[in-house]
């Protein structure tokens, strides 16, 4: 019988991080080659960022699962910003962390992910480019930065903590 509930109450390990980041590169590489905008940032990934319930719950085990949330951040550069307006939402698939009633046609718990290119200084770690967006005034930065954010890629900044 699958498990369907509004929230999972299972731990998220450093496993689970490797799996969603996994899941999140393979949906861009496909948003890549189908969306020509998002493709002009092929190659500008600087870092994923798992955020919001999840990785709230990846902190204390308490909040629980109920989609995981996934920011990527590209460098600016390209004539057109990454459509930061969009999410992209997918099935993360069968696991122990079973499905929200609401995500219909899914078989497991549904990764939204978001994206935005976002300005870094020549010789900047991308993840303090993210922590100077993250200290914006603008709305995303400000909601984002209420609940904590852990880096899933690239692998050098695996599981850091980014605010």
């Amino acid at each position: 019988m699958e498990d369907v509930s509004e929230r999972s109450y299972e731990r998220l390990t450093p496993e689970d991080l490797e799996e969603i980041a996994a899941v999140a590169l393979r949906t861009l590489a496909a948003i890549f080659d189908r969306a020509p905008v998002a493709g002009l940032y092929r190659d500008r990934l600087l870092l994923l960022a798992l955020a919001q319930g999840g990785a709230l719950h990846y902190l204390d085990g308490v909040n629980g699962l109920k989609d995981i949330d996934v920011w990527a951040f590209f460098a600016a550069g390209p004539a057109r910003r990454f459509p930061h307006r969009k999410r992209w939402c997918v099935d993360f698939g069968p696991s122990r962390f079973g499905r929200h009633p609401a995500d219909l046609g899914y078989r497991g718990r549904r990764l939204d992910l978001m994206g935005r290119s976002i300005a870094i200084a020549p010789g900047e770690p991308p993840q303090q480019a993210v922590r100077h967006w993250l200290a914006m005034r603008s709305r995303s930065p400000v909601e984002l930065r209420k609940k904590p954010m852990f880096s899933l890629f690239p692998q050098a900044f695996f599981g850091e903590r980014l605010n």
